[in-house]
């Protein structure tokens, strides 16, 4: 878990911040009165759609997508006859991708949800 954790860039992250956090800022902000409540129901939202797109992100990082993907590759790049594409390098080549990446959207998912619980309990 921790070893994942290091695999963190800050400059992807923050950028991921930027950008999931701009529905839920715009939506407490313009909300007036009852900003705040507002803020944590598209802070929800937006948490439980991040949730869904990093438990399917999940499966392309366990590799379960390799077969259709190098299929897919081999189909549009089929013009070129003299090198085919090879499973096996393909398949390692994949694999030393997943090991550098990171699950952003199910960190940032649960992270808002996290938030959100702790703003609606304590604060609301």
């Amino acid at each position: 878990m921790i070893r994942r954790l290091k695999k963190i860039n800050p400059r992807v992250l923050i950028s991921h911040l930027i950008i999931t956090l701009a529905y839920p800022a715009v939506r407490g902000y313009t909300a007036g009165p009852g900003g705040l409540t507002l803020f944590t129901d598209a802070l929800t939202i937006t948490g439980l759609v991040l949730i869904i797109g990093g438990i399917a992100y999940s499966f392309v990082l366990l590799g379960d997508f390799d077969i259709s993907s190098f299929t897919l590759r081999r189909g549009v790049k089929r013009s070129d006859p003299e090198k085919p594409m090879d499973f096996k390098k393909f398949e390692r080549d994949r694999r030393e991708e997943r090991e550098n990446s990171f699950n952003y959207p199910l960190f940032l998912g649960i992270v808002y949800i996290i938030v959100s619980v702790i703003l609606a309990y304590f604060v609301i």
